[in-house]
């Protein structure tokens, strides 16, 4: 066995289990059967039995806004004491820690005073104690530490709060400065009395429940989406994607709206995106395949202790097990070409050689050429092509797409430029290399080019990748295949085509899988991975808004980056 395939089995394992293996569930069902005992005696229809055990949690009666605004906050510990939030053994701790010391400093009932099981009676103290030295030793189960930019907001919160009540209930609810102190109780809903109008007391005490709701889940809350690598962490990308165990999609690591988890040698690493508190990875880990079980490991390390939930698009089905405990879907297929295997000879292909011909016949010349070597007036005029080729919408996508369009920014790129008989760029492809091959990025055309163009381009791309030796093209992504390309379906599946049929106008997945088809491709099956069922929703917030979300379309640079690194090829091969 390698010294790396130790690795692939148990560091992915480890990290995605979140953390220590010690469960945290029965602390979690503590605190909500706790919550439960707090908030219910305060409904009108509560079973009165409930009285003596919640008096056993409180210690006394409690209003019922306080009683609600408190179960409610425990209830929201509870989620994070199974989400391992540091932040809710903060809360817990301390909430044992006051009940211990309003125990020690009750002088016990008085005269007239209602009394439930368990109020006022010094022996409450001792069970207080237990339970805080059970709390403490579980801490460090707890790995994800409360972001300090949300420790922030928090006590934002709770300032404006307090400065909002204490100048409503000098301005409007009659109360004189020499009693403010009391509208910390009337936060605090304690049913103490309160100098002012009637409504006061009910209005003091919702503004304190809203706001500590709002404290607890702003306490609670993953960490925010950390900015984007810098220019020193997309350089070492740029070397791991030239890597040869690098796949087609690991150029797509580049782009420049991605944040990176490199391996412990620092010979692989991961794009990924934060969204909803989905940390997104964009594919494969790019670099070494000997370390990419310890670049995912980082990744979930750091997705544990920013409390994010791990996901990814565009996995492989071979780089599946690394990823551990993470289920998967199978959503579509990348389109595969071998330039060695690829020709144009045979009836099957008569449709592509009839599109190229059509090119041809209408005067239609190409050129292949360096993205960096663009010339300035060529590369206005091919932006213009994009912008028209898309309706003036901007350019979308994340973990198939690269930012920068014809900037030069990206090393490796290629651009194929098809030309109308006056010499007017009508068309273009551009192209990025990764160390297995050459993989499509964008495909645009003017309204009303000639057909065939898109199909003349990739022929030539095909044939240029077979003459540099790149073993592989990837060409566009067929969601869906399995589904579209079935000549038998169930009741859902044909539901489930007519969808893919009608939505093809917004997202061209069955009309993209019948363009592809024509190139007799093989196909590299590619799934989403997540955490959890309960993922789901918020999983699919995250990959709507990171595929669909505005790209600003790129601006020509000043002056051409050709200095910045050497570029992959020559000048421009021109075809006719």
């Amino acid at each position: 066995m390698r010294a790396g395939d130790s690795s692939r089995g148990d560091l992915p394992r480890a990290a995605a289990t979140g953390g220590p293996d010690r469960p945290v569930w029965p602390l979690a069902l503590a605190t909500m059967l706790v919550a439960v005992l707090i908030a219910a005696p305060a409904l009108t229809e509560s079973p009165r039995w409930l009285g003596p055990p919640s008096g056993l949690v409180t210690g006394g009666p409690l209003a019922p806004v306080h009683a609600v605004a408190l179960g409610a906050a425990l209830a929201l510990v509870a989620r994070g004491v199974l989400l391992r939030r540091r932040a809710a053994w903060y809360g817990l701790v301390v909430l044992v820690l006051l009940g211990l010391l309003a125990v020690l400093a009750d002088d016990g009932p008085r005269a007239g005073d209602a009394v439930l099981a368990g109020a006022g009676v010094p022996w409450r103290a001792p069970l207080l104690a237990v339970v805080l030295v059970g709390l403490w030793p579980a801490r460090d189960r707890f790995t994800v530490r409360p972001h300090p930019e949300r420790v922030r907001a928090a006590v934002r919160t709770g300032a404006l709060l307090a400065v909002a009540a204490v100048s409503g209930s000098l301005l409007f609810g009659g109360v004189s400065v020499r009693s403010v102190g009391q509208v910390a109780g009337g936060l605090g809903a304690t049913g103490a009395p309160i100098d002012g109008a009637s409504w006061l007391p009910g209005a003091l005490g919702l503004a304190g429940a809203a706001g500590l709701i709002v404290m607890v889940v702003t306490l609670l809350a993953p960490a925010p989406a950390p900015p984007p690598g810098g220019e020193a962490d997309r350089r070492r990308v740029a070397g791991l994607v030239a890597h040869p165990g690098s796949d087609t999609l690991a150029p797509f690591a580049l782009r420049r709206d991605k944040s990176y988890a490199f391996s412990p040698d620092g010979r692989a690493a991961i794009g990924y995106r934060v969204r909803f508190g989905i940390a997104v990875a964009g594919g494969d880990p790019v670099g070494d395949p000997a370390s990419h079980a310890g670049a995912v490991g980082a990744f979930l390390g750091r997705c544990r202790t920013a409390g994010w939930r791990p996901a990814v698009l565009g996995a492989s089905d071979g780089l599946l097990p690394v990823w551990g405990r993470l289920r998967s879907i199978g959503y579509g297929d990348e389109v595969i070409v071998r330039p060695g295997e690829f020709t144009l000879s045979g009836r099957r292909m008569r449709n592509v050689r009839q599109a190229v011909q059509r090119t041809v016949n209408a005067g239609v010349t190409s050129r292949i050429v360096p993205e960096r070597e663009l010339a300035p007036g060529l590369r206005e005029r091919l932006l213009d092509v994009a912008s028209r080729s898309l309706g003036g919408a901007a350019e979308r996508g994340f973990a198939m797409n690269l930012d920068e369009l014809l900037t030069g920014y990206h090393p490796g790129a290629i651009v194929a430029v098809a030309y109308d008989e006056d010499k007017e760029p009508i068309a273009f492809q551009r192209y990025v290399t990764a160390g297995e091959g050459v993989s499509l990025d964008a495909m645009r055309r003017v309204p009303g080019g000639p057909n065939g163009v898109h199909e003349r381009l990739i022929v030539e791309m095909i044939e240029y990748a077979e003459r540099r030796g790149h073993g592989v093209v990837s060409l566009n992504f067929a969601a869906f295949r399995r589904l579209l390309d079935a000549d038998e379906r169930t009741p859902l599946e044909r539901a489930g085509h007519r969808a893919v049929h009608l939505l093809d106008r917004w997202i061209a997945a069955e009309s993209l899988y019948l363009f592809d088809r024509k190139f007799r491709p093989s196909y590299k099956p590619r799934n989403v991975a997540f955490r959890s069922w309960f993922d789901v929703v918020w999983l699919a917030a995250a990959l709507v808004a990171l595929e669909f979300g505005r790209t600003t379309l790129a601006a020509a640079p000043s002056a051409p980056r050709s200095e910045r690194s050497p570029s992959r090829g020559t000048a421009g091969i021109p075809r006719t």
